[in-house]
Order: C-alpha cells, then structure tokens, then sequence
C-alpha cells in the first residue's frame, strides 16, 4: 500500500501513537497544542517510557518539526497515553 502525496490526517488521530526517536527512545503522543504567543509552532506532548516499560506520569512537549527523523507507528486504540 502506498500512501498518496496529499494524503492529510487529523492530529487527534496521532494521539496514542508510539515515537521512537535517532536514540531508540520510545514515547506515546498524548496532545497537540500551540502557545498563543506564537501559533505557527505546534508543539506535541509526549510521554517517556521507563526502564520498566512503563508510561511516566510526567509529558514534556517538543515541537513538532523537531520530530522528522523520529519513527512512528499508530496505534488505535490504545487508551494509556
């Protein structure tokens, strides 16, 4: 299956969607936000996985240019981001 060049997908259906960034870090999407002082920059907060495997409870939020070189995988469904 290939994915067409124009193809667009809402931001809510990231949330839950497991990140692996360059360093083999995992996180889960938990929101999309923008700051009003400057809008154009969307920022997503996400969520670190422990050494256990487990969700910290703590998000940290990154913009979401910064993620380009990150892997994604959606994941509907999954209900603990």
């Amino acid at each position: 299956m290939q994915i067409g060049k124009y193809s667009s997908l809402s931001l809510n259906e990231l949330k839950g969607a497991l990140l692996t960034n360059e360093h083999g870090l995992q996180f889960r999407i938990h929101d999309f936000f923008v700051q009003l002082e400057d809008a154009t920059k969307v920022l997503v907060s996400i969520r670190e996985y422990d050494d256990e495997g487990n969700l910290e409870d703590d998000s940290c939020a990154v913009e979401l240019a910064s993620l380009k070189n990150w892997s994604i995988q959606l994941q509907r469904g999954f209900s603990d981001y």
